[in-house]
């Protein structure tokens, strides 16, 4: 098999090494005396760095950051019924806030987590999540936040809020939760 390739490969190589070799010689020769003259290069003087921010700058910089620190804080998780990936009522709301915050800093890359409660197959609430989670993509991508923002990925039951199992627990557990990167 393999002298089969080579023999055909071969003779194809060899006529590539040949052009290759010989292209260059082909090259206009300029005659004697002919020369054109070389365009002159203009340099044009290095930039100053930019000079230090001044402390107006800095105390600025800092009240934006504070700004940002304090409306992730108001991001709001998002929850759902038992067995469902739909979104209810509430969760449009809190979604549509968390969308006006999303637009604010368009720096920020969301990755939205589906989680479920212990009830069902690991793969079963894996798979819930994820239906959760892309719920929440497709209904911010709707209020126009950019999806190439948006991330989704599935805890299932793994991330529990509350440990509990009764129904108050569960409830908790039902959520899509929203983390920022900047």
């Amino acid at each position: 098999m393999t002298k089969r390739i080579l023999v055909r490969v071969l003779p194809f190589v060899a006529v590539l090494m040949m052009v290759a070799l010989l292209v260059p010689g082909c090259a206009k020769k300029a005659k004697p005396g002919t020369e054109e003259p070389k365009p002159t290069v203009q340099v044009e003087p290095t930039p100053a760095p930019p000079t230090p921010p001044s402390d107006t700058t800095g105390q600025a910089l800092r009240q934006f950051q504070e700004q940002m620190a304090a409306d992730l804080k108001l991001v709001q998780a998002i929850y759902f019924d038992y067995d469902k990936s739909d979104l209810r009522k509430e969760a449009q709301d809190a979604l549509s806030n968390d969308a006006k915050l999303f637009q604010k800093y368009p720096q920020w890359k969301i990755k939205i987590e589906g989680n479920c409660d212990e009830r069902g197959t690991n793969e079963y609430n894996l798979a819930l999540g994820e239906r959760r989670a892309i719920s929440a993509q497709k209904y911010l991508v709707s209020l126009g936040i950019d999806a190439a923002r948006l991330s989704t990925v599935s805890y299932g039951e793994e991330r529990p809020l509350d440990f509990g199992h009764d129904e108050a627990a569960w409830a908790k557990n039902r959520r899509d939760d929203f983390k920022v990167e900047y």
